[in-house]
Formats: structure tokens, sequence, C-alpha cells
């Protein structure tokens, strides 16, 4: 409106300063042309041309101007009512709603008539309404704010909500339009985030595993001492992608190990474990276990995992080593009850047909020939032994 003023005012000086330029000029044509007129009538005839044609163009003007600003006003209230984001008004000194749009009655539960009988106290945590009073009064009425706040909704539920305000006139009034931004799943989130490192940090520190953080959605590995501590790379050698890690695995285990993550992650699943062979610093590969944490986003999409890779090569190799040596004592065992006893029992049974006095010398000879065939089957047998016990001998010593 001042500005529509301004150019009424710049418009009528204008006009007055050409009309006293060309006044006289044109009224002393016009009382040559027409002598007959009164003077003074023709003088008072000019000045009502003069202050119509004034009004004509101020209204032409101001018209346009309102035309243009009703255009303008329209454009600003649909703006307001139909942001996204909730918005209101409220009243600088009784800090009453003057107008709220869509998305706060839909956030907030209530109906625009309940706005209209509320103060913005009502839509705060009952906790913090000493702290917002005191706030609204260290506020400065024409100094833009920006601050969070916890806020409730009409069914009780509270949220952290970021608010951005301004002052402005509303119908006469000294009022602040305020935008509302619902950042408490952001709040959590970091929340989360902070207590989810600070345990990491701490568990990396004092434990002697392997201590992984694994950023999925940017594909960063990030981990404590256990490569350098457990399987003897230098700090250098460590590379901060999961690729690294890949490249780690024996490539016997990868494919598995990869399908197992994948297949937990799609199963939308929280805790992932596995064993595998990982590649040490010198070139030979350790078993381990791998533990992991899987965290979602939002969307149940994974976005971060947390594990512990724990060096059981010690045990499992001793275990193998136990499974092996029992296939080697049933092996014994197995000879034992049946190769063996089939030449010791054939020894047996010549020892007690071999006489000789009462055989005949010709009997005699087979049965020794039988008795020295069964003695080497015998020899044999012990001989397997001895290369079973060898075996296990060199393998627990390797």
């Amino acid at each position: 409106m001042g500005h529509t003023a301004l150019k009424a005012a710049s418009l009528y000086l204008l006009f007055g300063l050409v009309w006293l330029g060309c006044y006289n000029l044109i009224w002393t044509s016009l009382a040559a042309r027409f002598p007959q007129v009164n003077p003074a009538l023709l003088q008072y005839l000019l000045h009502a041309v003069f202050m119509a044609c004034s009004a004509v163009l101020i209204y032409v003007l101001v018209r346009g101007d309102l035309s243009r600003n009703t255009r303008y006003s329209e454009q600003y209230r649909q703006l307001f009512y139909e942001h996204p984001v909730p918005m209101w008004i409220y009243d600088w000194d009784t800090l009453r709603f003057l107008a709220v749009n869509n998305a706060a009655v839909v956030k907030y539960g209530y109906s625009h008539e309940e706005f209209m009988q509320m103060k913005i106290l009502d839509i705060r945590d009952p906790s913090t309404i000493l702290q917002v009073l005191a706030d609204v009064k260290n506020t400065k009425q024409h100094v833009a704010y920006r601050g969070i706040w916890q806020h409730r909704k009409k069914n009780g539920e509270v949220f952290s909500a970021e608010i951005y305000s301004h002052s402005t006139q509303y119908h006469g009034r000294e009022a602040r339009i305020v935008m509302a931004i619902d950042v408490d799943m952001e709040i959590r989130s970091t929340i989360m985030a902070k207590d989810i490192g600070t345990r990491y940090e701490l568990l990396a520190k004092v434990t002697q595993d392997y201590i992984y953080y694994w950023d999925i959605v940017t594909n960063r590995l990030t981990s404590n001492h256990g490569p350098v501590s457990l399987f003897g790379y230098k700090d250098e050698e460590v590379n901060g992608s999961r690729s690294w890690w890949r490249t780690k695995v024996h490539p016997g285990d990868i494919a598995g190990v990869t399908a197992s993550i994948e297949q937990a992650m799609w199963n939308g699943e929280m805790n992932w474990n596995g064993e595998y062979r990982f590649l040490c610093g010198d070139g030979t590969y350790k078993y381990v276990r791998d533990r992991g944490h899987i965290i979602y986003d939002e969307q149940k999409k994974p976005v971060r995992m947390i594990g512990a890779i724990q060096d059981i090569d010690s045990n499992t190799r001793q275990t193998r080593q136990l499974l092996h040596q029992n296939g080697v004592l049933q092996d014994i065992a197995r000879i034992n009850s049946h190769d063996i006893r089939k030449p010791v029992s054939a020894i047996l049974g010549i020892v007690s047909l071999l006489d000789l006095e009462k055989n005949t010398p010709s009997l005699n000879k087979q049965l020794l020939g039988m008795l020295q065939e069964s003695s080497a089957e015998l020899d044999a047998m012990l001989h397997k032994i001895q290369d079973k016990l060898k075996e296990m001998n060199e393998k627990s010593s390797a």
C-alpha cells in the first residue's frame, strides 16, 4: 500500500508541474477563442478539468495496484494454507492463534476452530511451559527466531519440532508467523548413532577382537587395532573399504560368507554370524568367527553393520586334529577287531594242528607254509597300524 501512495503522490506532483507549466498558455488560448466567457468562470473550469484528470489518473493507478495486491494476497494466502509444513500465526501479546494452515491441523490433530480457541502454550509439552514463557519474553519482536522444542499433539504424543519464526502484521495486530518442522526421528537417530558410536569406541579399545563398523551405504569400513594385532598387518596396509576385507577372506569361503550376509539382510535379521578363513599378513590363513549386528533405516533397508571378528584358529585346528585322531583310532580299532583277528585266528588254528611226531612230513610242511603266510599277513597289519600312528603324530606336530 505504501508503494501505491508514493506512486499516486508522484503522479499528482508530475501532473501538477506539467499543468503549472502549461496553464497560462492554455488559459490565454481559450480566453482569446471564447472572449464572451467570463474569465473567472474559465479559470474555474480549467481547475475543474485538472482535478478531474488527476482523480481519474490516481483512480486508475490505485485500482491497478489494488488488483495486483489482491492477487498477490490470494497467492500468499494459498501458499500459507497449502504449505506442506505446519505453519501458524499467533498474537504477540496474548499468544493466541490467529491462523493455522492445513498441515498444522493434520499434524497436531486439532481443527481450525479448536486452534482459534487455543494459545501456543496448548501445543507445548507441559514440562516446558515456564521455559517457553521465558523464551518468549527474551525474544525480540522484530528478530527472526530458531529453536528446537517439545510439542504435543491432541492425542498426547510428544515430539521434537524445529521452530522458525519472525514478526509480521496480521489484521493490524503485532504477530509472529511460525513454521514447525518435525525433527523427532532425526534427533532419535542422532542419539542412537552417538550411543552406538560411544559403545563401539569403548569396545574397540578394550577387546582383543577385530571390531569393525561397516557403513553399507558408502561401503566404508572402520576398524580397531584388530587387523594389526590379530593378523599381523601394518597400519598402512589396512584399507578403509569393504573390498579390502573381501580380498582377505579365503577364496573358498568368500562366496558362502557373502551369500549368508545378504540373506540375513534380505530376511531383515538383526544379527548374523559365520566362520571362515582370513588371510594374515604373513600369507597364512586363520580360522575366525564373525558376529555382526545389522542396523536398518525407516524403509527397512540395511545401512550399517557393527561386528567383531574373533580368532578361533587354535581351537578350530585342535578340534580338526582331534577329529582326525579320532578317525585314525577308529581305523586302528577296526583293524584290531577285524583285520588282525583273521591272521591271529589262523595262526592259533595252525599251531593247534601242528604235530611233528604224529603228522606226516608233508602235512607239517603244508601247515608251516600256512603259518608263514598268516604271520606275513599279521606283520602287514601291524605295519598298517604303525603307519596310521605315524600319520597321526605328524598331523599333531604340524
